[in-house]
């Protein structure tokens, strides 16, 4: 260890298949949002075909076509998250909790003008124009995992990456990750061999812990208007944003074979994503008897165009019950700007009203996320750009989403509701698991005179799999994670 400095500062630079990756997987998030506004339809969750709420500015625009006053709402939410993963064995449990608004909104009712003798109840009754702020998806949530890896290290990720990149040590890349881990003493070069090599021994404590903060969210501006009662129209113009972080740690506890010490790694990530973009959306319901209502809707793709800043860096030291000797290291920041566009979706719905005790209603969305496309902004790498393109067909399918849920009038003024949606899996299938988002809610309204209250309780839950690192024909290290979220929404309200 004498013949190495001791104590180094150097810059890291990105890993170049690691950062990669990371965008494909971003663009699958930013594009399956959760549904619903106001605590009604967040415990309802089916509102394609139903209309007449504040919801319905963000939703199906046609829906603002049933109001026939004005309206106006806040909606704050509690989120709370639990989530438990199984590593190597190991559970760890991890939760937290957060407030938010998740929608406010306002309709304003425009009567349609008509010649004096004219029907009341026939042709354009009312021309409706609504805003809304809507929280499409809230990304705090915080996953942990640790376990004792009896067959590999991080070490051997590194020595595989300097083995395929680089040749002897002196070629490694002053600042590259690859130099880092050999300047540290995690990994080693066998000349003849020609191959780099982990000095780290098995059975080593591995921990990492992934927090995610940050929202998406849309201010909608719509129009809806009501022909007959019967048919009814809207558009709406989104203006989207993206404010998501990561803050990643790992570190690796355990003996390093060459040197004859124990050691401990602090591996760091950081992303700190922007980004703005805009859709549109058209939708109809249509009344053939007063009992029922079909709805559809066509949301166009979000383009957004996005800033993304990531870094990481690698620290260790060395000593069983003090420190022998330490590497710290800067970390590097690596910018990029880039267009995405997500998948367009096609939603239908149908609700069955029974007179004036409630209704039951249900929805069916298309979504095919291999549409996802990523395009240059700024003379962006068009490698990066390509290769995330790649990984978007090679991963990601179409999906169906569905939603059924219903009302129930206790009496003129309380409410009962309830509801269940399933995202579809949105990856190509390769083994017998699921990746789709199950929610479940109810909730209760309350109304008097011009004045409403409305409560609802989400469940949400997923499963998700997350490793520290790959290697090449070595079987990866899986943690299995059930993600459960716990959210709950108070809508206040009033008619004008």
């Amino acid at each position: 260890m004498k013949l190495r400095v001791l104590f180094s500062l150097a810059v890291i630079v990105a890993a170049t298949g690691e950062l990669h990756a990371q965008y494909s997987e971003d663009a699958l998030r930013f594009s399956r949002s959760q549904w619903g506004g106001t605590a009604r339809f967040k415990a309802i969750g089916a509102q394609t075909g139903v209309g007449g709420d504040l919801s319905s500015v963000g939703g199906n625009p046609a829906g603002i076509g049933f109001f026939t006053r004005s309206e106006i709402s806040f909606t704050p939410e509690f989120n709370g998250y639990n989530n438990s993963s199984s590593y190597l064995g190991q559970q760890t449990i991890t939760r937290g909790d957060r407030l938010g608004l998740a929608n406010a909104a306002v309709v304003f009712h425009s009567r349609a003008a008509k010649p004096k003798g004219a029907k009341l109840d026939q042709g354009w009754l009312s021309f409706n124009f609504g805003l809304a702020y809507n929280s499409t998806q809230g990304f705090d949530n915080t996953i942990g995992y640790s376990g004792t890896n009896p067959k590999n290290s991080i070490a051997d990720y590194y020595a595989e990456s300097a083995t395929s990149i680089y040749g002897a040590p002196n070629t490694l890349q002053s600042g590259s990750l690859e130099r880092m881990a050999y300047d540290n003493y995690l990994i080693g070069y066998d000349n003849p061999g020609g191959y780099y090599f982990p000095e780290t021994d098995v059975n080593n404590v591995q921990t990492k812990n992934d927090l995610r903060f940050g929202r998406q969210s849309e201010v909608n501006f719509s129009f809806g208007a009501n022909y007959s009662n019967q048919f009814y129209i809207g558009a709406s113009i989104g203006i989207a944003n993206i404010n998501y972080n990561t803050s990643d740690t790992y570190k690796e506890k355990g003996f390093n074979v060459t040197e004859n010490n124990d050691y401990e790694l602090t591996y760091r990530q950081s992303q700190v994503t922007q980004g703005s973009g805009i859709n549109g959306k058209i939708g109809a319901i249509y009344r053939p008897i007063p009992n029922i209502r079909l709805g559809a809707t066509i949301e166009s793709p979000t383009w957004y165009t996005i800033d993304d800043s990531y870094s990481e860096g690698l620290d260790t030291k060395y000593g069983k019950n003090r420190v022998d000797s330490q590497f710290v290291n800067d970390d590097e920041f690596y910018d990029f700007t880039y267009k995405l566009r997500t998948p367009l979706k096609v939603s239908t719905g149908i609700a069955y009203f029974f007179e004036d005790k409630g209704f039951i209603s249900a929805d069916i969305d298309y979504v095919d996320y291999s549409t996802i496309n990523f395009a240059q902004a700024n003379s962006g790498d068009i490698q990066v750009i390509s290769d995330n393109n790649k990984a978007v067909m090679s991963k990601y399918t179409d999906a169906i989403n569905f939603r059924i849920g219903a009302e129930y009038k206790i009496d003129k003024q309380l409410m009962l509701r309830a509801g269940y949606g399933s995202q579809g899996d949105p990856y190509i299938p390769t083994d017998s698991k699921s990746f789709k988002i199950s929610t479940y809610s109810g909730g209760l309204g309350y109304r008097i005179n011009n004045y409403y209250i409305d409560l609802t309780y989400q469940k949400v839950s997923s499963n998700s799999e997350r490793w520290p690192y790959a290697l090449n024909n070595i079987p990866t290290s899986i943690a299995n994670v059930k993600n459960n979220r716990n959210n709950v929404f108070l809508t206040i309200g009033s008619r004008f």
